[in-house]
């Protein structure tokens, strides 16, 4: 192991049903020798990467807890669109979870979600979690945005059955796109159906969805324009005030410029 990769392949070990492993059970798993992992080790520990914990095992260290909520006060996307989340729960006909999501490369992630207190389901959509590319409307909303370009790279990507498959494809998203929004009922999770519309910001090079995911036994043909209209709404707000968060970042960076011009 060489570079990054010899700490991303030890960090990639870690989920939640496995948070902690020895030095000699990373060894194995990675077929590389105890002297070179503990080396390793070692110098993660230090950063903060990980910590020691009882029985010589080691777990995720605090320097995730401090990334985590870097990420939460400055990524744009978060900043402009959690404090929504909640109120778009209380908007919503019927009991939601909702859900901010956005492209990461040729992987959808999910950033942030609210979900109702009454909402008895569990979702696949669940922050820091990857998620299908072309499934669930969360995604789609965020493929329809596409040039026809970056939509063959991506899709590039993935296994279709057959051409005309992904021709189908293809055209539904056109569809949905002259629409405004997608639907897809339990492409992802059985039982649930989800909403979603597109967010983007050229200017910060974001690309992504806010969604409203419901129990199918809920939702009655009359709730849609509903859910439609209220995604639409915050979904122009969330937009808007990325914007905002582009300007004052703009300003920022022409201010340090200024002052550094004047220094020299």
């Amino acid at each position: 192991m060489s570079g990054f990769l010899r700490y991303k392949k030890i960090l990639n070990l870690f989920s939640e049903g496995r948070s902690s492993w020895t030095v000699a059970e990373i060894s194995d798993e990675l077929e590389t020798p105890s002297s070179t992992i503990y080396r390793i080790v070692r110098e993660m520990v230090l950063e903060e990467f990980l910590e020691s914990a009882a029985g010589a095992y080691f777990r995720l260290g605090p320097a995730f807890i401090k990334f985590n909520r870097t990420i939460n006060l400055s990524d744009p996307l978060i900043k402009a669109g959690q404090p929504f989340l909640e109120k778009l729960a209380t908007e919503n006909p019927i009991v939601s979870v909702n859900i901010l999501a956005r492209l990461y490369g040729n992987k959808v992630m999910c950033v942030a979600d609210y979900k109702s207190p009454s909402f008895t389901y569990n979702t696949s959509y669940q922050k820091g979690k990857l998620m299908p590319l072309i499934y669930g409307a969360t995604s789609r909303a965020i493929m329809m945005q596409m040039s026809e370009k970056r939509l063959d790279q991506l899709l590039n990507c993935e296994t279709f059955k057959t051409e005309k498959e992904k021709k189908f494809y293809i055209q539904s998203l056109k569809k949905e796109k002259k629409k405004g929004y997608s639907y897809t009922q339990g492409q992802v999770d059985k039982d649930l159906i989800g909403f979603a519309v597109s967010i983007n910001n050229k200017k910060l090079g974001i690309v992504a969805s806010l969604s409203s995911i419901f129990n199918l036994n809920d939702f009655l043909p009359e709730h849609e324009p509903i859910i439609y209209a209220n995604l639409s709404s915050y979904g122009l707000l969330i937009e808007k005030y990325m914007n905002q968060i582009f300007n004052d970042i703009k300003i920022y960076h022409q201010n340090r410029n200024f002052v550094i011009e004047e220094d020299i």
